[in-house]
């Protein structure tokens, strides 16, 4: 018998399901439903076979979605990375022949002086961070400078949180912020130019004042673009082992700190006491 056929135990089912004396019309109905019923059941397979495919092209096309948003993310970290090494090389070079002048109200000052020829120019408050932070924590020394524009996380040992309070109240746009970063008092950010973005500072358990330049600020509500950079700068972060700065990448994390010893340069020599001969008297 075809699929479709009506047996006569069909047509005694549906006269039993109904009236004892049923009429033609209820017959004709209830065959009706079990030919719709054995035809959606024909049908049920080919509805699961179309979904099924649909569901693989859904995820071929986020499988190739995600591929083309990595491979550009990629390709824009490469540009930007041979963009910051021009640009470190040519900071790096300005101090060469760069002025170094005291800040006129503020001892704890220093103030990097580029001459105007020189193609990187930074903006006041980083100059006044780089000529500091050159001259009196580093000892002139370019790899370590060159370190701490890369995004080094720098620990300055036994300094009381001295560099912690002159980083607070450097600029009049600092502001407190979280982060991932351990810190005992409240961390702050203060805004730099387009050279060196944003520089963070907190302090150790033992009051030792730590910083690091960042290459993107966290500041969803006015930053946004910046936001999500500074989020893809954390993955690779956590994937590379590696601290994203302004002007490259460092090793010098957290976890593996750049440690400088404090030196108290508002110490006149007249002033420190040499234990083997006692206490000088003037």
């Amino acid at each position: 018998m075809a699929p479709h056929e009506t047996s006569p135990h069909d047509v005694e089912a549906c006269l039993h399901a109904t009236d004892p004396s049923p009429s033609v019309s209820s017959a004709v109905h209830c065959m009706s439903r079990r030919h719709a019923k054995h035809t959606n059941h024909l049908h049920q397979p080919h509805r699961r076979h179309r979904h099924h495919h649909h569901r693989k092209l859904n995820s071929l096309f986020y499988t190739l979605a995600v591929v083309v948003v990595a491979c550009a993310l990629l390709l824009f970290s490469m540009l930007q990375r041979m963009t910051l090494d021009a640009t470190l090389h040519d900071l790096m070079n300005a101090f060469v022949n760069a002025d170094f002048v005291p800040h006129p109200t503020k001892d704890d000052l220093v103030e990097l002086r580029v001459p105007e020829s020189r193609v990187v120019q930074p903006i006041d408050i980083e100059r006044q961070l780089l000529g500091t932070l050159f001259t009196k924590l580093l000892d002139r020394k370019r790899k370590l400078m060159m370190e701490v524009v890369k995004g080094a996380h720098v620990i300055v040992e036994n300094d009381q949180g001295r560099y912690y309070e002159l980083f607070k109240t450097i600029s009049t746009t600092t502001y407190s912020r979280i982060s991932s970063h351990f810190s005992i008092d409240v961390q702050y950010a203060v805004p730099q130019g387009y050279l060196l973005d944003t520089l963070l500072t907190g302090t150790t358990s033992h009051n030792d004042s730590w910083f690091q330049f960042e290459g993107a600020n966290w500041d969803p509500f006015e930053r946004p673009v910046d936001s999500v950079i500074h989020c893809l700068n954390y993955i690779e972060y956590k994937i590379r082992g590696v601290q994203v700065g302004p002007l490259g990448t460092s090793l010098h994390t957290d976890s593996n700190p750049l440690r400088i010893a404090f030196v108290d340069h508002t110490v006149a020599p007249r002033d420190i006491v040499d234990d083997d001969d006692g206490p000088q008297v003037e």
